[in-house]
């Protein structure tokens, strides 16, 4: 999956004030070529992570599927795009069309997931109760011919 590239506004705004001190020193440095915002599923807990050369991770795409102690990449920032250069929002864009696509394909397929697991439910349900009348009604008969056995037995 693909990292959507916001604008350093963007980005700001979504570190929050926690991250935003750290965020401008390391501007500060530019030995990097981007920064990459992790996030935990409720957005509780954040990092940042810096990409390029020289770096752990050369390049975003080697970050995309990474997750680092229950974090998970949300968005990234070019250090060289000021926001201006055209073809960085038409990237930047056309990667957050492809991350957005891919999660509506995600839960596509786990709506079909729940969905089938639902009819195996339903299904198996039916086969419980089948299989519950049935027995209700063998012991039912079963009840009856031994009531019956007991009957005939006391008339001879």
């Amino acid at each position: 999956m693909s990292i959507p590239l916001v604008s350093l506004a963007s980005f700001r705004s979504l570190a929050g004030d926690g991250l935003n001190g750290r965020l401008e020193s390391l501007l500060e440095q530019k030995d990097f070529t981007d920064v990459v915002l992790f996030s935990d599923a409720a957005g509780g807990r954040m990092a940042l992570l810096l990409v390029g050369p020289g770096q752990r991770y050369a390049d975003l795409g080697a970050v995309s599927g990474l997750e680092v102690q229950g974090l998970r990449p949300l968005c990234a920032f070019h250090l060289n795009g000021d926001g201006t250069d055209t073809s960085l929002l038409r990237e930047s864009l056309d990667a957050r069309e492809r991350y957005l696509a891919e999660c509506e394909h995600r839960m596509a397929e786990v709506g079909q997931g729940l969905s089938e697991r639902e009819a195996q439910l339903e299904q198996r349900e039916q086969q419980l109760l089948s299989k519950e009348r049935e027995f209700f009604l063998r012991s039912g008969e079963l009840t009856r011919q031994g009531d019956a056995a007991e009957r005939g037995g006391r008339l001879a």
